[in-house]
């Protein structure tokens, strides 16, 4: 009888958990404090802005450690034997186009986030005009 209550309590605990984990998770602040429709879509215009500026460093920081990678090869390359100079140049020319990839990517990235809080943007205007005549149309009916 307790192991059955253990059990459906633990249970109910693991779901209860799980839509939290993964607020905690998504790295959005999704404060409460907007309910209404206004407020949710200007805590959904923070996430999109936040999720970009996370994207941005992250990419920043993968661009930089593969700078240094492309520099480490050129000093390397450099200091090396002949014999061994084709194999660096080889591996040089593999960073380079890894990092022009990465450059393309987060070009696309960026503007497909930009094209997204633009969209988000466009729907809060539109929004914001509808209540707006929404509200005229009030006043003429009274």
């Amino acid at each position: 009888m307790i192991n059955t209550r253990f059990f459906s309590a633990m249970a109910l605990a693991t779901l209860f958990s799980i839509p939290l984990a993964h607020a905690q998770t998504s790295g959005c602040n999704n404060n409460t404090s907007g309910t209404d429709m206004i407020g949710r879509l200007a805590n959904k215009e923070n996430c999109l802005n936040q999720r970009a500026e996370n994207w941005q460093q992250k990419n920043r920081d993968a661009s930089a450690a593969r700078q240094k990678k492309i520099d480490d090869l050129r000093d390397k390359y450099t200091n090396a034997p002949e014999r061994e100079r084709e194999k660096i140049q080889g591996k040089i020319d593999d960073q380079k186009n890894k990092l022009n990839q990465l450059k393309q990517d987060r070009t696309q990235k960026i503007d497909q986030l930009r094209a997204d809080q633009k969209a988000q943007h466009e729907r809060m205007k539109a929004l914001s005009d509808k209540t707006k005549q929404d509200f005229r149309n009030f006043g003429r009916l009274n």
